[in-house]
């Protein structure tokens, strides 16, 4: 028995047919290229071998005319040519400029050879095919005016038709059956496949912004820029704004690798994210080893303060597991403080939804000011909440800006 019994070859034949194909289609190839413009690229290059193939079939479509033959060989060495010089110089504008003339020429050709638009069967659709081509390859503003020489074939076509159609005789009936089935369905199905293919890249490339901007900034306010807003400021009569920081980041990362700190916070605030989303609390931003976010805006929420102080109770207990990596050399202050502030959008680049105000103020003092793994809340969250948690008041302390407060610790 030899050592290929039982192997079946045609995975190593399609990869072997695959390669062919890349290596036939790679050409006109850059370095820089992202995956779209690979795409365009080989699309037009795979069209100048399709060209080649249907002119050599012309001689025994045109009945053995002379003009056919002629066709037939000045079309695949033009293409060929075109081909080559693309291979070499990669100016892959030029070899569409030179695809699409030819595009647009040949079909025109055949209707000529083949005895007018009844004995070419509508070849001259496929002329379409060049208008297609360079909207695909160069964009919607240069295709408008290979569209208009598209008119202008199909309208030099018409007018020779009476004076072809009298010297040529037309191709047999059920051949020309079988070419209009050909010339209508390949060119439009063609066309169909890049409108599908086109809409189904702007649909994933919008699911893809929306999906930034979601992550960006609330879903509401998204849904408002979209809609055309362009300046949203609101105000939010009762919120909770919590502000979190890690204690101990700044001398721990000194002395960790850069890659594993980026490690570890991308994971402990993801983790955040989705505790945030399961409290329906709203994320505001990161600042360094800082989290800030807001229950009751931009939706309105009348338990907003339980909602942050359960998600500040969940933060801590991941910071005590994720912390673990860390050695014991990290821990989490939070404060919350409750009341209005207002929210809006700013930036027109890179656009953050922000808050503002005195409860913004407050609650990043709270956690200025607080311990280590303990959560720390102004009067205003305290009055909220009392009777639900039990807290312990500290001592009046100075808060910077904000003067003396009283201020609560949650009893852990």
């Amino acid at each position: 028995m030899s050592a290929t019994d039982g192997v079946n070859p045609r995975p190593a034949i399609r990869r072997r047919l695959a390669g062919w194909i890349d290596a036939l289609t790679g050409i006109a190839d850059e370095a820089t290229d992202d995956d779209d413009v690979r795409l365009r690229k080989r699309v037009a290059v795979a069209a100048g071998y399709v060209l080649i193939i249907a002119a050599l079939q012309l001689p025994a479509l045109g009945q053995g005319l002379p003009l056919a033959w002629f066709v037939a060989v000045t079309v695949p060495i033009m293409t060929g040519a075109n081909l080559l010089v693309l291979a070499r110089t990669r100016r892959f504008t030029r070899y569409v400029t030179v695809l699409v003339v030819s595009v647009l020429l040949f079909p025109a050709a055949i209707e000529i050879v083949l005895g007018g638009l009844g004995g070419a069967s509508a070849s001259v659709v496929f002329a379409f095919l060049g208008p297609v081509l360079a909207l695909l390859t160069l964009g919607p503003q240069r295709a408008t005016a290979w569209f208009v020489a598209f008119l202008a074939v199909v309208a030099g076509v018409i007018l020779l038709d009476p004076i072809v159609s009298s010297t040529i005789a037309p191709q047999p009936y059920p051949m020309r059956l079988v070419w209009y089935g050909a010339n209508l369905g390949v060119p439009l199905g063609l066309t169909f496949a890049l409108l599908r293919y086109t809409d189904v890249r702007r649909r994933r490339a919008e699911a893809r912004s929306d999906e930034l901007l979601t992550n960006a900034i609330p879903a509401s306010i998204s849904a408002r820029l979209k809609a055309g807003e362009v300046r949203i400021a609101d105000r939010y009569p009762e919120t909770t704004v919590l502000f979190a920081d890690l204690a101990g980041f700044t001398p721990w990362a000194r002395e960790t690798d850069a890659a594993q700190v980026v490690e570890f916070l991308d994971e402990l605030f993801s983790h955040f994210d989705a505790l945030a989303a399961h409290h329906g609390v709203e994320k505001i931003k990161t600042m360094g080893d800082g989290y800030m976010a807001v229950a009751g805006a931009p939706h309105p929420n009348p338990d907003h303060a339980s909602a942050a102080l359960e998600l500040a109770k969940d933060m801590l207990a991941a910071v005590a597991v994720d912390a673990r990596r860390a050695e014991g050399a990290l821990s989490l202050r939070v404060g919350l403080a409750s009341g209005a502030a207002v929210g809006g959008v700013i930036g027109s680049r890179r656009i953050l939804f922000d808050l503002w105000g005195d409860t913004v103020n407050t609650a990043w003092r709270m956690q200025s000011a607080g311990l280590p793994d303990r959560i720390h809340v102004a009067q205003s969250t305290y009055e909220l909440l009392r009777g639900r948690h039990e807290f312990e008041q500290r001592t009046p302390i100075e808060i910077k800006g904000l003067g003396t407060m009283t201020t609560y610790l949650l009893r852990p």
